[in-house]
């Protein structure tokens, strides 16, 4: 298995397959994976020495490839106007620190969704929430403390970032919808959108690191669309 970190930049493509496409009746899903095209440079260090909880030799994981799959992508539908009535608030979406690292790294919610943060480390931390340059919150988490619970943290369309002062190479994100038309991608890089009513959809692939690809895709009752995101290696100077 082969993880590097890459700069690329996105192609898509897509498909039309039938089979089952979504749980509810009428509608269809948008399914696909964000892969990676050329050799990656490597992952660039962090020093890691003055905490001594913190395992070494992890880099900085800005942009992580995995067997040629992309990860940390949030990939969304871009809805033409907000949706008549807010969706119903999913459980608290969780983030851990763990390895002296915000796990996972990119994180959707809809709007009213709290966001539980939880040390899982032998160490200390603090967790900063950010919303561009204004600070939202600023809070230690000790080990084994109660998780850090988050509500209300802004309007549809606003990215909060996490981040800790005593380990500086932290930094994890939240993206903020009115829909939960949204997914982000693991070590496979793939991703679904379930549930999705027929019609041409503007489609939004957005990475923390390399900013953010469009795609018009269109769904049909009882389908799923294929989608494939291909980032490649910008040419050398």
């Amino acid at each position: 298995m082969r993880r590097s970190v890459v700069v690329l930049t996105l192609a898509a493509a897509e498909l039309v397959a039938a089979g089952p496409a979504s749980a509810a009746p009428g509608t269809g899903a948008i399914k696909g994976v964000v892969t990676w095209k050329g050799a990656p440079p490597a992952d660039p260090a962090v020093d890691r020495s003055r905490d001594p909880a913190c395992p070494t030799g992890r880099g900085a994981e800005d942009v992580v490839v995995t067997d040629g799959k992309l990860r940390d992508v949030l990939v969304r539908i871009k809805l033409a106007a907000p949706p008549s009535a807010p969706p119903s608030a999913p459980p608290p979406a969780v983030i851990g620190q763990t390895a002296c690292m915000y796990t996972p790294r990119v994180v959707g919610l809809v709007v009213g969704q709290k966001l539980e943060i939880r040390n899982l480390d032998p160490t200390f931390h603090n967790v900063r929430g950010n919303l561009a340059t204004k600070i939202l919150w600023n809070l230690g988490q000790a080990k084994g403390a109660p998780a850090i619970v988050r509500e209300n943290l802004g309007q549809p369309g606003d990215v909060v970032s996490l981040h800790c002062d005593v380990h500086p190479w932290m930094s994890a994100w939240v993206a903020i919808h009115d829909h939960p038309h949204f997914a982000v991608t693991g070590a496979d890089g793939g991703f679904t959108l379930p549930d999705l009513a027929p019609g041409t959809y503007t489609v939004e692939a957005w990475h923390p690191t390399l900013g953010t690809k469009t795609s018009k895709l269109k769904v049909r009752r009882g389908k799923t669309t294929k989608a494939s995101f291909t980032f490649a290696a910008p040419p050398a100077r």
